[in-house]
Formats: structure tokens, C-alpha cells, sequence
């Protein structure tokens, strides 16, 4: 079973032309927030637009009608529980369904993608690992940063800034992100947005962000 097959990596294309891979939990926040115009789906073997994709809208609806009818049952349920008993209820127990297995927390998906991706370098795991703990809580600056590292080491860069980016919306005074973040645009060609990045943070007094100005002759 290789990589894609595991963990579901997905070919994008962002709304700048670029693309990348990402997993299945990510592609679906990037079509939410609408930061992609195209997936590739090997079952077609094509690249699809998110604006006419008519499967994905049927599944969509699919879903919405089995909430709508696992809500149906469990109000129907709740009747049940309220009607009055006979005279030989007390003689017939209720089954009780067994308890659904604990579902991890936002913090617990964190831990995780941060123990798989500095122990034992499972990018793609890790990368999910993270989605998942943004899917529970879109607030958690680190997960986007982490999420943003696993990225640039699968090679989508586009993707690193974009969770990068994400990061700096939330906590706008972390120079450690703008060195990041820098750092990923210089490596994608973007020299001018790489050096404001990496003044944002030489003036946040990030020293690494000093040092590599003074190591590229410029000042700030």
C-alpha cells in the first residue's frame, strides 16, 4: 500500500495556477474556503473544477439526507422514551447501545502530527494529523504552522504559505511565522514578499531573521 493509498494525497491546483498534494481533510477545507480551483480525481483521470463538480455536490446532498434522517430517528426515539409504560414494562429492559468509541480531541491530532512528524518523519500522516486538529478547532495557530512545515517538506510550498499565512491572521506578532513564511516564499522564486517577511521579523527582533539579512548584504 503506497502513500496515496493510505492517506489519500491529492493533486490541487491553486487559484494562482500552482499546484501541490494534499490529503483528503485538507482538500476539503481548501475547497471550502475556496483557495483552489481545481483536484485531480484518478477515478476520471482528470482535473475538476470545484465551481461544476457535480459528484461532489450528490455526495454533498447525500450526507445532508442521512443527518437529515439519523435526526428523524433519534427524535422518534426520544418519543419512545417518553410514552408510559404497561403493566409488564418493568419486565422488559431497554437495550443499551454501547458507548461510541472517544473521539481525539483538537489537542490530541496536534500531539500526534507532532510526534510523527519530529520522530519519525511521516509527512503525510503528520499532515493529516494536523488537518484533523484545525478541522475541530480553525483557531489553533500552531496546528496551521506545524501543518505549514509538514507541507514544505512533501513539496507543496503553496500550501506552506497559504497555512503560513493562516497563522500570521491569527497571532500577527509572531516573527517566527514571517521567518517561515519568508523563508518558503524565497525558496518559491518570490524574492520581494521573502524579504518583507524576513524584515517583519529582524523587527520583531527574530535574531535568525537578522542574521540571514546580514548574510544577504541588507539592511533594514
Amino acid at each position: 500500500m503506497g502513500v496515496e493509498d493510505r492517506y489519500q494525497l491529492i493533486a490541487v491546483r491553486y487559484r494562482n495556477e500552482r499546484e501541490g498534494i494534499v490529503d483528503s481533510i485538507t482538500l476539503n477545507q481548501l475547497i471550502e474556503s475556496k483557495q483552489i480551483s481545481h483536484f485531480y480525481r484518478p477515478s476520471e483521470d482528470t482535473w475538476v473544477d470545484i465551481s461544476v463538480d457535480a459528484l461532489r455536490r450528490r455526495e454533498k446532498a447525500k450526507v445532508r439526507r442521512r443527518l437529515h434522517r439519523a435526526s428523524d430517528w433519534e427524535a422518534r426515539d426520544e418519543q419512545e422514551k417518553e410514552k408510559p409504560r404497561g403493566l409488564f414494562a418493568r419486565f422488559f429492559r431497554r437495550k443499551r447501545k454501547p458507548p461510541a468509541p472517544r473521539e481525539l480531541r483538537a489537542q490530541e491530532w496536534f500531539d500526534q502530527g507532532f510526534r510523527l512528524l519530529q520522530t519519525t518523519d511521516d509527512c503525510e500522516g503528520a499532515a493529516r494529523a494536523f488537518a484533523c486538529s484545525i478541522q475541530l478547532n480553525p483557531k489553533y495557530e500552531r496546528a496551521y504552522v506545524e501543518r505549514a512545515l509538514a507541507y514544505e517538506r512533501l513539496g507543496n510550498l503553496q500550501q506552506a504559505i497559504e497555512d503560513y499565512s493562516r497563522a500570521l491572521l491569527l497571532n500577527p506578532a509572531d516573527a517566527k511565522v514571517y521567518y517561515l513564511r519568508g523563508l518558503a516564499l524565497k525558496r518559491l522564486g518570490m524574492g520581494e514578499e521573502a524579504i518583507t517577511d524576513l524584515k517583519k521579523a529582524a523587527d520583531l527582533r527574530f535574531r535568525p531573521a537578522c542574521d540571514f539579512l546580514k548574510s544577504i548584504g541588507i539592511s533594514w
